[in-house]
């Protein structure tokens, strides 16, 4: 499926009142704080066409609720455990004014929320054709050759804020991550680079996301993360509506992962068919590893060892997963599957782990709540965990569709991806101390460029809650301490994985040491 599957049943209501409509305002989508929405914003969309004869606002944001289930409610009815999601088309029809501006406002939720437009214009011959916002400014490839422009699937994005009234984590998390992030110096480029596929078609593109101060000389090569979209997708999906640029911009500015180059492929490269047929998941196996690793190795400073590369796709990207790791199962170390699960039958996992050996290999793989129960993913997780490599398995709340994908990715980049944490340390190792004084401990954390040192302070083995460890490190002991040694730990912050403690014995006041 793509990244917006939108069914045939759409929900439509009524047009605003022209009498109430309020003033246009710049083309695009507005995102003001609005005490009496719902969820304490209102977005306006506004398009400018004097031509049109009909427009109408459309995207996935129609809401499900986690304790109504297939139940779509309308922006209005936003309360919190209800997300907007895809697989009903929402439509609304836009309001003109004198001067051939469309507009309708709606109060949305906090995130990267998923939209286009549908538009009757019969001086372009347009009679409810799908566009995405013009006056969005998201780069994207030339030209109408894309699979999306073709297939009348084009997505946009427009980024909510989260407002406390809405008291909901996930979306407290969601515009923390899939909003740009406020520092422009620290956004990352994206641009669409044109190749000529595997099997000799030209006038393709592959997106690259290049993070902030990218350095095409830097020593050490940039990890590099390769996404594919689902069917119907092109390799505008993870850059857009799926805020992958976004999620890294933020990350890497908070240092929970070193810079990351992202490329992206459209897979329908098999001749004009807008059909399934289209994308061939061998074939787009193969064009991955056989033609764009190497054109990306050449151009970009990327790195060339399984350890830095990772492979992960939504829906039937998910799914061609499979292809890659059953046929070039030592190219990647890191796995990601969203929505689509790799098919691989027991000699499959034995042919991968005669391969891979005693590297590291992780799995990942996750859906939305609507799609229903991760006792597949869990399925294919212990296939790799029983034969001793990593997996981990979970669900966000959402649909199928790119807003999934974006809550997905973030878990996968943050949680699993290399972490550029190479270790930690504590000095001193060893020390001895009395009951009632403090010593303080420092931590030494190695990482790669970018990725923050930061450390959070434990201390085990005290009896009295009066022993405790300074967030920089400090370790008071309480006089009335009845612990003959304490152990001090250091954890990282991005890696939590990577630890190191010193040991303290302990004595009582006026003995020595």
């Amino acid at each position: 499926m793509a990244l917006a599957a939108g069914a045939s049943a759409t929900v439509s209501a009524p047009a605003a009142v022209a009498g109430k409509h309020r003033p246009a305002v710049a083309p695009g989508a507005t995102v003001k704080p609005d005490h009496k929405s719902p969820t304490g914003y209102t977005v306006t969309f506004v398009y400018r066409n004097p031509d049109a004869t009909q427009v109408r606002l459309a995207g996935d944001l129609t809401l499900l609720d986690l304790n109504t289930g297939a139940t779509r409610y309308q922006p209005e009815e936003w309360q919190p455990g209800r997300y907007h999601a895809g697989g009903t088309e929402f439509l609304r029809d836009m309001t003109r004014d004198a001067k051939g501006n469309w507009s309708v406002s709606l109060p949305l939720h906090a995130g990267g929320i998923s939209y286009w437009y549908r538009v009757w214009d019969p001086t372009r011959g347009w009679d409810n054709k799908r566009i995405w916002d013009p006056a969005s400014t998201k780069p994207r490839p030339p030209g109408d050759a894309s699979f999306r422009v073709r297939n009348n699937d084009v997505l946009d994005a427009v980024y909510v804020p989260y407002a406390k009234k809405q008291n909901d984590p996930v979306l407290k998390q969601r515009a923390e991550y899939e909003l740009p992030i406020a520092d422009r110096a620290k956004r990352g480029t994206v641009r669409y680079i044109p190749y000529t596929t595997i099997l000799g078609d030209s006038g393709h593109y592959l997106g690259v996301y290049l993070p902030a101060g990218y350095d095409a000389k830097r020593r050490q090569p940039y990890k590099v993360a390769y996404l594919a979209h689902g069917i119907f997708g092109d390799e505008t999906d993870f850059m857009v509506p799926a805020n992958v640029p976004n999620i890294l911009d933020n990350m890497t500015a908070k240092g929970e992962i070193e810079p990351t180059v992202v490329v992206t492929m459209g897979n329908h490269f098999t001749g004009t068919s807008l059909g399934f047929a289209s994308y061939n998941q061998t074939n787009a196996a193969n064009n991955l590893v056989q033609t764009i690793l190497p054109l990306i190795e050449k151009k970009y400073n990327v790195s060339t060892e399984r350890e830095g590369r990772a492979y992960a796709g939504f829906s039937y990207g998910g799914m061609t997963g499979a292809h890659v790791i059953r046929g070039y199962p030592t190219t990647f170390a890191f796995y990601g599957h969203f929505s689509g699960n790799p098919a691989l039958s027991a000699q499959d996992y034995d042919n991968v782990a005669a391969a891979v050996g005693d590297d590291d290999l992780f799995v990942f793989l996750g859906n939305g709540v609507f799609e229903g129960n991760l006792n597949a993913q869990n399925a294919v997780a212990d296939n790799f965990r029983a034969r001793g490599y990593s997996a981990a398995t979970t669900q966000v709340p959402g649909a199928h569709d790119g807003m999934t994908a974006s809550q997905l990715f973030t878990i996968f980049a943050r949680d699993h991806l290399w972490s550029g944490v190479d270790s930690v340390s504590v000095t001193p190792a060893t020390t001895h101390l009395k009951k009632g004084g403090n010593r303080k401990f420092a931590a030494r954390v190695t990482t790669n460029p970018g990725v923050s040192p930061a450390v959070t302070w434990s201390v085990r083995g005290a009896t009295s809650a009066r022993t405790t460890v300074s967030a920089d490190g400090r370790l008071s002991v309480a006089a009335v301490e009845r612990a003959r040694s304490l152990t001090v730990v250091a954890t990282s912050v991005v890696d939590p994985t990577k630890t190191a403690s010193a040991q303290v014995i302990l004595t009582r006041p006026g003995r020595g040491h």
